[in-house]
């Protein structure tokens, strides 16, 4: 008896931590290649170099100096440009494309198939594509212009159009990848709290707002705040396409972060870019929290410590 209870506790003990050794790969390569040059930026950006390369610390004079350069300031406001737009615009139609294939409706899965599509394409190479497409001269975007009777358009060579066809790739790849997040949550919400709303008389959009949209919140916050996470670090499609041009209409914070490390060997400069685009991403992480928390919960949380003080 005593050596079936010691294999026993044996055996427990092996799968209480088998888990963890199981993670253990997964955990390290994510800090070799995540935490590690985040932490590695943020110190960095503290410092600048001197002369013979030395880097001497430097406290918050690349920051200062960030804040009076013109080319800086212009790639926060197209990165707050960019975002402004396409994070509503994926967020909105991908829930709206989820809510219709969620329905009985002929040719779904086979729909939901096509959809797919662009999110199994690389981004490398559907910028490729969509950089054939879009050549004013020989792409057959301005060929089908022309056949409706639509002069030639600039597209990625004009400072008025090449962010907003920036916005429309990805959007393009982003739209369906965030309606399968969506669509799973729309398949966890039981069909008879549907029913009972049609006996009560409710119409689409009081369902989509009083029932759809509440029980598909956990979802939504966590699309809402991937999406913004993925767009606000946004850098393939602008060094593919544009090159943060023309006249620096995509010169996005991420692409001004390459493109003084990589381009002009500015490295704390780079560094000091990227800490400021993490700070900005938690914050705005952070109020989307806030603005999208559970206040049912919460209302309910302080009423048990009312409870419990009385």
């Amino acid at each position: 008896m005593n050596i079936l209870s010691r294999n026993a506790k044996h055996s427990f003990r092996r799968f209480r931590y088998e888990p963890y050794f199981l993670l253990l790969p997964s955990l390290i390569l994510l800090c070799l290649f995540k935490v590690y040059p985040i932490l590695y930026s943020v110190w960095g950006s503290f410092f600048i170099r001197g002369a013979g390369g030395s880097s001497k610390f430097a406290g918050f004079r690349n920051f200062s100096m960030l804040m009076q350069d013109p080319t800086f300031l212009n790639s926060i406001w197209v990165t707050f440009k960019f975002n402004l737009i396409t994070i509503p615009t994926q967020v909105i139609l991908g829930l709206a494309l989820a809510i219709m294939l969620n329905r009985n409706i002929r040719f779904a899965r086979i729909s939901r198939t096509l959809l797919y599509i662009p999110v199994a394409i690389n981004m490398v190479v559907a910028s490729t594509i969509w950089n054939m497409m879009l050549n004013p001269s020989a792409g057959p975007a301005n060929a089908i212009l022309g056949k409706l009777g639509i002069p030639p358009q600039p597209f990625l060579t004009s400072s008025s159009q090449a962010l907003l066809i920036i916005i429309i790739i990805c959007c393009w790849k982003g739209i369906s990848y965030w309606m399968l997040f969506l669509l799973a949550g729309l398949q966890n919400i039981s069909p008879s709290i549907y029913e009972a709303g049609r006996i009560d008389g409710t119409g689409f959009f009081s369902q989509l707002f009083y029932l759809t949209i509440p029980m598909l919140k956990n979802s939504l916050v966590f699309v809402i705040v991937s999406n913004t996470m993925i767009n606000l670090f946004m850098f393939v499609p602008v060094y593919m396409l544009t090159g943060g041009g023309p006249e620096g209409s995509t010169d996005t914070l991420m692409y001004e972060a390459y493109r003084a490390a990589f381009k002009f060997s500015n490295y704390n400069r780079s560094y000091a870019i990227v800490t400021f685009l993490l700070f900005i991403t938690f914050i705005v992480i952070g109020l989307q929290f806030y603005f999208l928390r559970d206040k049912d919960a919460a209302v309910l949380k302080k009423s048990i410590q009312k409870r419990s003080i009385l």
